[in-house]
């Protein structure tokens, strides 16, 4: 039975490159569906709209002009009890600002950039006033080497590094009036692009921010170079010499009109699909509103993305072309982060209605410009669930069916889309496309991290040079990505929604061979580091190996498991026995390992044994203690020890109350290996300990006895 279950493993792992046309989750009367009724077009148009309203931080003006709007289209577009939720706590600083104008005094007269012609212009907690002063190139303007010789005091400075450290350095530090900044990191490929910038929030006691502009590389090297022209020399028959760095004087007026929000709330625009059986099993579909204007990417298209998914939902269902589901389907509009964090520290015991989350951050690029690829995410390891089985489907189905093969042409089948998704006026370019490692960054992290507990994942495309620019504006977007990211979504969700324990046995089917890819990969990822591990360092690859084998079985079982909330008693019975025996597989692996280091070196492989510090490790069992609230206000103060964010978010998830310091530790370093230290860094025994004690210390958690 187990070299079957081997030839089973390593089959499954060569089939993950299979161009599939087909997802159980999506049939072709499905497909065709949503195919035919969701909108990329119509997203678009929402676009136009959302793109007007500069909205910076989740209180500001803006952002809640933006958010009455969604709430009327929400409406309109058809969900159930639409509402604004408007009374949720707000950690942050709330701030609109009205006008902002630099201007060249001298040597001409000169407006040289202004927040009504550029939003972007004017850095966020800027404070009103006027200034006048002097310019004077600082170089990055971050360090102490960047003012040696150089006074500043009553003068504007000019930076090519953090706006922010610039305050710290120039105004805090030297009594500086304020900042004059250009983009320099894409300055050579973009400019006249300019950058979104923020100063500190909250400066510590006793200072202040005064005004941060944010200008373009083109215009930075303008005023750089007339600050350091050289002038001639004296006009006297036979000088030599090259002239003096003297320069221009140039003066600069800054004007500001900005608020400062007192006592500002976090807000939601709240809308429902409402099922028919299920009242604890929510999909919630997300997207953030906050973001300069014009922001059409990031995350307007979500936003509009997500109005379009309920407008085609709810018709279908209306016109009786798909069923009514029978689990509630949550729409969140949302201050990114802030909101869910802010709604689940309210509401604690909310987390137990929801099931699972997908977030749209990014789904609207013109691929041909700047490269894009859209990243569908896999889930941490510590959430390992049936939604990342369904959503990579979906997406394969999306990526594989709107990219041209030259041998799918040669057997006759239609190109250069074989399941096109067009939007009207979009491109037809193809969907390039990838599912990745997690990754962070929008708000389907909150909903992972280990106070909410719910598998989440994100649309988001990257790389993307116009993000936080004045640049991500409607030329660089696209209807087709928007309709096709739109499709994943919703046909995603909608499988998720219906399903009942009648078609339970075929998402099963498909998890179970998620899980043997699991192990598979593993195997891999370990014969892949043993084989390029230098002789030396042989013993530790063996170990690492294993440790990977092992934390795939454990993981395969939970991602098994995570099936249920869908069984009757039966398949939860069979899936109980699934998941003991990918326990067994992935030991049984261990072994085929054991015996491709004995080939490769000669050798019996190294014990397997915990050091003196793994066994402390091992004796510590800790638990998170407090409230959501409370464990967001104690983690804040605690850093990551060294460890990459992810790896350290990691560390957390994994307290459970169960799993020792060793079991936490021997998890996160085979995630972090299985994605390779160059997308998730080096895990050390050492830095696990050390951030959970820091936790013990901080009251973020205890050791149980």
């Amino acid at each position: 039975m187990r070299a079957t279950v081997v030839r089973l493993v390593v089959l499954l792992f060569w089939a993950s490159a299979v161009l599939a046309q087909e997802s159980p989750f999506v049939p072709r009367e499905v497909f065709d569906l949503w195919n035919a009724e969701l909108s990329g077009d119509r997203s678009f148009e929402h676009l136009r709209h959302l793109t007007l309203h500069h909205s910076p931080t989740g209180g500001s003006r803006g952002f809640q002009e933006k958010m009455r709007w969604i709430l009327q289209k929400a409406r309109e577009a058809g969900l159930d009890d639409v509402r604004l939720v408007d009374h949720l706590p707000y950690r942050g600083t709330a701030w609109t600002v009205q006008s902002a104008e630099l201007w060249m005094l001298e040597p001409e007269r000169r407006r040289l950039t202004s927040h009504a012609d550029v939003p972007v212009a004017i850095a966020n907690y800027s404070r009103s006033g006027t200034w006048e002063g002097e310019l004077v190139d600082v170089g990055a303007g971050s360090s102490d080497a960047d003012y040696e010789g150089k006074d500043v005091r009553g003068k504007i400075v000019l930076v090519s590094g953090s706006a922010a450290a610039a305050m710290r350095e120039a105004v805090w530090e030297r009594g500086a009036l304020g900042v004059v900044y250009y983009n320099e990191s894409r300055g050579l490929e973009y400019p006249d692009q300019v950058a979104y910038i923020g100063l500190n929030p909250n400066p510590p006691a006793g200072r202040q921010n005064t005004f941060a502009f944010s200008i373009s590389y083109r215009m930075g090297l303008e005023l750089k170079r007339r600050l350091a022209r050289r002038t001639a020399p004296a006009a006297i028959p036979g000088a030599a010499g090259e002239g003096t760095l003297e320069g221009e004087k140039i003066v600069l007026r800054a004007e500001v009109d900005a608020e400062f929000h007192p006592e500002p709330k976090n807000w939601i625009v709240e809308g429902w699909i409402r099922g028919t059986k299920y009242r604890d099993q929510q999909i919630v579909l997300t997207a953030h509103a906050q973001e300069e204007k014009y922001s059409a990417n990031d995350d307007n298209s979500g936003c509009a993305n997500l109005l379009e998914i309920a407008r085609a939902w709810t018709r279908l269902i209306r016109e009786g072309r798909l069923p009514r589901p029978v689990r509630d389907v949550r729409f969140w509009w949302v201050n990114e982060f802030a909101s869910e964090y802010a709604y689940f520290a309210t509401y604690p015991e909310e987390r137990r209605a929801l099931l699972v989350n997908i977030n749209q951050d990014m789904v609207g690029a013109k691929q041909s410009v700047g490269s894009r690829i859209q990243h569908i995410t896999r889930l941490p390891h510590s959430r390992a669930s049936f939604l990342e089985t369904v959503v990579g489907s979906v997406a394969e189905l999306v990526m594989r069916g709107n990219t041209a093969y030259l041998s799918a042409g040669q057997a006759g089948t239609p190109q250069p889309f074989s399941r096109p998704i067009l939007a009207l006026n979009g491109t037809r370019e193809r969907y390039g496309a990838e599912i990745v490692p997690y990754f962070d960054n929008t708000d389907h992290h909150a909903f992972n991290d280990v106070i909410i507990g719910v598998p989440g994942v994100t649309l988001t495309n990257w790389p993307d040079e116009l993000i936080h620019s004045n640049y991500d504006d409607l030329w660089q977007m696209d209807a087709t990505q928007l309709e096709r990211n739109a499709f994943i979504v919703a046909a995603s969700a909608n499988y998720l929604a219906t399903l009942d324990t009648e078609g339970a046995p075929v998402l099963a089917a498909q998890v179970r061979s998620s899980a043997l890819r699991v192990l598979s990969e593993a195997f891999a990822r370990a014969s892949e580091l043993l084989a390029t591990a230098p002789t030396a360092a042989r013993p530790q690859a063996y170990q690492d190996g294993d440790n990977l084998i092992e934390q795939a079985g454990l993981r395969a079982a939970r991602l098994l498991e995570s099936v249920r909330v869908f069984a009757d008693s039966a398949l939860a019975e069979q899936l109980s026995e699934d998941a003991r025996e990918a326990i067994g597989e992935a030991g049984y692996l261990r072994e085929r390992f054991a015996l491709q280091y004995r080939r490769l070196t000669g050798e019996a492989p190294p014990l397997v044994s915990p050091s003196q510090e793994e066994q402390a490790m091992a004796a510590k069992i800790p638990e998170i203690v407090g409230t959501p609230a409370e464990f967001l206000d104690k983690r804040s103060s605690i850093g990551n020890r060294g460890l990459h964010a992810l790896m350290a978010f990691e560390v957390w998830c994994f307290v459970d109350g169960r799993r020792s310091y060793l079991d936490i530790y021997r998890a996160v370093r085979a995630e972090a290996q299985l994605a390779g230290e160059w997308y998730y860094g080096r895990v050390t025994a050492r830095q696990v300990a050390e951030l959970l004690d820091a936790g013990v210390q901080a009251g973020l958690l205890k050791l149980k006895p």
